[in-house]
């Protein structure tokens, strides 16, 4: 992590950019911290940040829209995933945009499935990228927030984001493999 703040301390917002798109959230702390030893300047550091996370979620929603490879398509099926299923899917984007797509972006390890759903449910692009300006905007204000209070416990915080994000994954892989023990069962 301190080669991160070093790195980010030598080539402050050219680097900002593409670490925001990988990996927003922590990266918005760490250059919170820096804008207390005012080597970032937090209204320069801010729409940066909130402009390489709409870029990542704008290529995830690209994949999800165009660019479904034929062993995902398979993995799908695999899953259950049908034409069916994905219209529900997207029945419940069509109705409930905002809160779905949200929530995806909130959701710390697994957020970019939805996002990547979103952009398979043919979500029109103006709107799906209206609601993740709107939620980067505020969650980013957050994140840096906590950075310029909390500077100093950014490994801390990192440690607390590692934590929820891993339990989130392992808690979706527990239940994919529950669904997965559940349907061998029902063919034997």
């Amino acid at each position: 992590m301190e080669h991160l703040i070093y790195l980010l301390s030598e080539y402050k917002y050219l680097l900002l950019f593409p670490l925001a798109i990988v990996e927003g959230p922590i990266i918005a702390v760490i250059a919170g911290f820096l804008c207390i030893t005012h080597l970032l300047n937090p209204f320069l550091a801010y729409p940066i940040i909130v402009l390489g996370d709409i870029t990542g979620d704008s290529i995830c929603y690209m994949f999800g829209r165009w660019g479904v490879p034929n062993f995902i398509k398979k993995i799908s099926n695999w899953f259950g995933l049908n034409a069916e299923k994905l219209g529900r899917v997207k029945i419940f984007f069509d109705t409930h945009p905002i809160r779905t797509i949200s929530l995806s972006k909130i959701t710390l390890g697994i957020g970019v499935a939805g996002i990547y759903l979103a952009g398979n449910s043919r979500i029109p692009y103006p709107k799906f990228l209206r609601v993740c300006l709107a939620t980067s905007a505020i969650q980013y204000i957050f994140y840096l927030g906590i950075g310029l209070l909390f500077g100093d416990a950014y490994i801390q915080i990192n440690r607390y984001l590692n934590y929820f994000a891993s339990i989130t994954i392992l808690s979706a892989l527990a239940i994919v493999l529950f669904i997965l023990i559940r349907k061998m069962l029902k063919k034997i």
